[in-house]
């Protein structure tokens, strides 16, 4: 059993779907650029079937090389608005119920005349 199948066997459908919606992007991306999936490899430093893996989806591939594709593609921005915090809307509201209700200045003494 390849990495990939493990991979792909622990993940919830929802992150499978998005991993196949994903490579569906990429594979679109490619096309619109006219590059072939051998050309695309190579201009990404890595193999045809690699290539194949993320444009099918399978979360066994790396980081590194999903980014050095998405970066031929020139969509490598994208990967900023992965988990940005400006975009985290459940952590902003979790850090705000943790407000005090109240603050009080603390006592600097040094400025007390």
């Amino acid at each position: 059993m390849t990495t990939a199948k493990r991979s792909g066997g622990s993940l919830p459908p929802e992150l499978v779907a998005l991993c196949a919606e994903l490579g569906r992007n990429i594979q679109v991306a490619r096309k619109r650029r006219g590059f072939s999936e051998l050309r695309l490899a190579q201009l990404a430093h890595t193999s045809r079937r690699t290539i194949q893996r993320i444009e099918s989806g399978e979360p066994g591939v790396g980081l590194g090389i999903l980014a050095s594709v998405l970066w031929v593609l020139q969509l490598e921005g994208d990967l900023r608005l992965v988990a940005a915090p400006d975009r985290d809307e459940q952590g902003k509201f979790l850090a705000e119920t943790k407000l005090p209700q109240r603050v009080r200045d603390a006592r600097d003494t040094r400025y007390d005349f």
